[in-house]
């Protein structure tokens, strides 16, 4: 089981192959969960600038 604390760790390739193996509702709920979780302030970070991703 993973926490906060403890996220798990994937690499590269293993979240490739999740991906490709995702379903389409899949994919729609991790853009929105990826989307949520940019309007969440950073604690840590909360008066550094928000680094944007191209």
């Amino acid at each position: 089981m993973t926490t906060p604390d403890e996220p798990r760790r994937e690499t590269l390739a293993e979240v490739q192959r999740l991906l490709a193996r995702a379903r389409p509702e899949q994919l729609c709920r991790l853009l929105a969960d990826i989307r949520a979780a940019d309007r969440i302030p950073d604690r840590d970070n909360a008066s550094a600038p928000q680094r944007r991703v191209s």
